[in-house]
C-alpha cells in the first residue's frame, strides 16, 4: 500500500512487478532512465500494455516519464521498488539458504509469492535473516540440518498440487 496525498493506493501484483524491473534496469544507466521497449522486453509485454501501466504508475507519482523520453522512478517509486526488491531477495535468501533450493526453483517461487506477504511478514523474514546470518556456523547449521535428510527432488506431502498456478513476470 502506497500513501499519497493522505490517500491509500494499492498496488497490484503487476505494478509492483513493473516498479521492480524499472529498480533493476535503472541500476544499469548513470542517470537512472529507463527505456519502455527494455521494460516490455524484461517482463515480455507488448509496448502498448507497458506505455498505459507507465502512465498510471505516472499519474500515481512512482515514475517520471517526460513524453518521449526515458521513464525513472520518482523518490517515492525508488522508494517502493526497493522494498520490493528487498522483499524479493529476502524470500530467494530464504528458500535458498535456509529451505536448501536451487537458485531457479528459489527465484520463480518468490516472485509468486512476494505480492501476498504482508509487510509484517516480510519484516519478520527480514528479522529472522538477519538473526540467522549471525548465528555462529553451527547453529545454522542446526537449522539447515533438515537439508541433508531431505529428498528435495521429490514431492510427498503435496504431489495434488497443481504446478506453476501463478506465474510471475521472472517465469
Amino acid at each position: 500500500m502506497v500513501t499519497k496525498d493522505k490517500q491509500a493506493i494499492i498496488l497490484t501484483a503487476t505494478q509492483e512487478d513493473y516498479l521492480e524491473v524499472i529498480f533493476q534496469l535503472s541500476q544499469q544507466d548513470p542517470e537512472g532512465s529507463v527505456r519502455i521497449t527494455d521494460i516490455a522486453r524484461e517482463l515480455q509485454t507488448k509496448l502498448p500494455t507497458v506505455t498505459r501501466t507507465v502512465h498510471k504508475l505516472t499519474l500515481l507519482g512512482l515514475l517520471e516519464h517526460p513524453h518521449r523520453q526515458g521513464v525513472t522512478l520518482s523518490d517515492h517509486g525508488r522508494k517502493m521498488a526497493t522494498d520490493i526488491r528487498h522483499r524479493h531477495t529476502d524470500l530467494v535468501t530464504f528458500f535458498t539458504e535456509v529451505l536448501g533450493l536451487d537458485e531457479r526453483a528459489a527465484e520463480q517461487d518468490a516472485c509468486k509469492i512476494e505480492h501476498g506477504l504482508s509487510p509484517r511478514t516480510a519484516e519478520r523474514l527480514h528479522d529472522f535473516l538477519e538473526y540467522f546470518q549471525q548465528l555462529p556456523q553451527p547453529d545454522q547449521q542446526r537449522i539447515t540440518a533438515f537439508q541433508t535428510t531431505s529428498d528435495l527432488t521429490r514431492v510427498r506431502q503435496f504431489k495434488n498440487l497443481m504446478q506453476n498456478r501463478v506465474r510471475g513476470w521472472r517465469g
